[in-house]
């Protein structure tokens, strides 16, 4: 049975317009309890109006899948996309408190969210490569919209970009969460797409690898490992290769203690 749903899921999620339709007549059929508790969760679950005049949290989750299925032909994993545009936001089923002025508030709910999606991927009979793309991408996924708005720097959204499975699939995700509100927060793909841009670019130069490091002295030892992660941040920080080896280098003598 778990075969039989997923077959029918993905077919819904790569191919309709609105995947929201899908949903709904499942909910007023009554038949969310057995494969989707966590969706049905998301029913009259309240958000913050300053954020989300929409309505609960389910109105939302519908809206962003009916954005995501209008970019699915454009991303890396197609219905690992639309899975995690479905699942963002279980977390807020967990976290969402009201303060005493009547604010709501679901802090934390995109890692709140993750023992949720593992559950619900696995009921479906998913693999884990596949879970953990979607936990990525649902842990991550307010991160991209947050630095645009921060203009953060170069090296902050490189690093975001390296932690994601998929940065473009993850761009597109949070374009999707920004676009299925009301009011629209449309004002962040120039930024992270020409961020992304940079990213790739960086990421196609040379860099320092072990093989360099070893040349210049040091053995295969934990310093070494964490000499290479040292290495790692400063080509996400945009600095060429020479200078990459010039300062890890100088990092293994001063920090480290290490002769090279």
């Amino acid at each position: 049975m778990p075969t039989e749903i997923m077959n029918e899921l993905k077919n819904v999620l790569l191919t309709s317009e609105k995947p929201s339709g899908y949903f709904e007549k499942i909910r007023n059929s009554n038949g969310l309890d057995k494969w989707f508790p966590e969706l049905k969760a998301l029913i009259d679950l309240p958000q913050n109006r300053k954020y989300h005049l929409e309505g609960d949290v389910w109105t939302h989750t519908m809206l962003v899948l009916d954005e995501a299925a209008a970019r699915r032909d454009t991303v890396r994993n197609p219905i690992g996309f639309m899975l995690s545009a479905l699942c963002h936001d279980f977390g807020k089923a967990v976290c969402t408190t009201v303060s005493e002025d009547g604010t709501v508030h679901s802090y934390g709910h995109e890692n709140e969210g993750l023992p949720l999606v593992r559950v619900f991927l696995e009921r479906l009979g998913t693999d884990e490569e596949f879970i953990l793309y979607v936990l990525n991408m649902t842990e991550l996924h307010m991160e991209p919209n947050t630095m645009a708005h921060a203009r953060s720097k170069l090296k902050k959204t490189n690093r975001l970009f390296d932690s994601s499975v998929e940065p473009f699939d993850l761009i597109q995700l949070a374009l999707c969460d920004g676009l299925g509100k009301i009011p629209e927060c449309d004002d962040t793909e120039e930024f992270l797409m020409e961020r992304y841009s940079r990213f790739t670019e960086i990421m196609e130069r040379p860099y320092v690898t072990e093989r360099e490091l070893t040349a210049a002295g040091l053995v295969p030892s934990d310093e070494l490992d964490e000499i290479l992660v040292y290495a790692h941040k400063l080509r996400l920080a945009g600095f060429d290769k020479d200078s990459q080896l010039c300062q890890s280098l100088a990092y293994a003598r001063s920090v480290l203690k290490l002769k090279v």
